[in-house]
């Protein structure tokens, strides 16, 4: 199954900063049926803050944009994982992904075209059947 690509966008603060989550608009449909039961976190800890919100400087904004595509591109290809959120916050932008194949999911990580240093990001990775690190961002931005 796949999602269509309809983000929704929240804006706020956590802890007197400004967050942005962006989350896809239709994830229930992928959630309720069960099958991508593990969760990846990829986080990237940006080395140029903007001084004025701590978001990415405008220079380190361009190198995620390019990431972000790339990313969504290539893992939702083999239809085995789904980027389902994106959040921006103090210095660090973080995708939440689904996925039914983690092996898979390395190799499609893989096919991105990194610059020659990589990217700056950590990865992380849980079953997590019921969405749950998904849900509890997502009610609190309702």
């Amino acid at each position: 199954m796949k999602l269509d690509n309809r983000w929704v966008k929240a804006e706020g603060s956590l802890n007197e900063l400004p967050i942005i989550i962006h989350s896809r608009e239709n994830w229930q449909e992928i959630a309720a049926d069960g099958t991508f039961p593990i969760c990846i976190q990829i986080a990237w800890n940006c080395a140029a803050r903007d001084d004025s919100n701590a978001f990415p400087s405008q220079q380190e904004m361009q190198k995620i944009e390019v990431f972000h595509h790339q990313l969504q591109l290539h893992v939702e290809a083999s239809e085995h994982a789904m980027v389902v959120m994106v959040i921006t916050h103090d210095g660090i932008n973080q995708w939440v992904i689904y996925s039914d194949d983690i092996e898979q999911f390395k190799v499609d990580l893989a096919n991105l075209i990194a610059p020659e240093q990589g990217f700056p990001i950590e990865i992380v990775a849980d079953e997590d059947s019921d969405w749950q690190t998904f849900k509890k961002v997502y009610q609190v931005i309702q």
